[in-house]
Parts: structure tokens; sequence; C-alpha cells
């Protein structure tokens, strides 16, 4: 479920950022082309509610890097943005799940964008392997 959410988000910041900002979901160490957005999951819990019905939360940061040429005002114009655009994102089922949780903060230059996606599971009984064919003689 994390990288279907991942994607979403993903999917989300290129509709609305579009070619000019690249965008990680891995670490990337040197050759960073910036602006850039990095994705990470920061956390995730799951939580049994009632049977086999399940709340698993995910904490995401979004890490967003300037370039060299732009100003720290940037970084608060896409946080303005990342508050609007990151509310309501769609899985590749085409199932939107709601953002909550929003915040951010600049630490080192580096903006960082915190959002929570909270997800109800039912998890689904396996189906036994069945036993193959039976065959009676009837004497």
């Amino acid at each position: 479920m994390e990288t279907e959410i991942i994607n979403g988000i993903t999917t989300k910041l290129f509709e609305t950022f579009g070619e000019d900002f690249t965008i990680y979901t891995e670490n990337i160490e040197q050759n960073l082309k910036l602006p850039c957005f990095f994705v990470e999951l920061v956390a995730s819990s799951r939580k049994q509610i009632v049977g086999k019905r399940y709340k698993s939360e995910n904490v995401f940061d979004i890490h967003f890097f300037t370039s060299e040429e732009e100003d720290k005002k940037e970084g608060r114009n896409v946080a303005s943005i990342l508050l609007e655009a990151l509310e309501y994102i769609k899985l590749a089922n085409g199932d939107l799940l709601r953002g909550t949780n929003m915040h951010f903060e600049n630490v080192d230059d580096v903006l960082h964008f915190f959002v929570n996606y909270n997800v109800h599971l039912i998890q689904l009984d396996e189906k036994a392997e069945s036993m193959g064919e039976l065959n009676i003689k009837q004497i």
C-alpha cells in the first residue's frame, strides 16, 4: 500500500509542477538535479480495528531542494502550493486519499513538507488450495 501512495504523491507532484522539477523516491547522493522533490515514507503503522479490519497510518516527508539561483521565498511558495495540491491524491485503482496533518518547516535551506495518508484496510483470507479431483468408483 505504501508504494501505491508514493506513486500517487509523485503523480500529483508531476501534474502540479511539471517537468521543471525532478522527483526522487530513492536517496541520491550525487548528481542531484535541482530544483527537485524527494518523497520519503517517514513512519507507517497498522492497527487492528475489528476482526480483519485495520487502519494503516502513513507519514510522508516531501523534501524540496531549490536550485542555487532561487531563494528561500521559492520554498515558501512551493509549500503553499503543496498544501492545496496534496489534499487529495489518486491511487492507480482510482481511489482518492485525503492528506491530513499537513505542515512544513525549513531546515538547512531544505523545505520539509509533512503529510499523513491514512487508509482503512480489510485483510482478505487466502483461498485454501483445493484437493484436486476425487474419483469415486461404485461397485
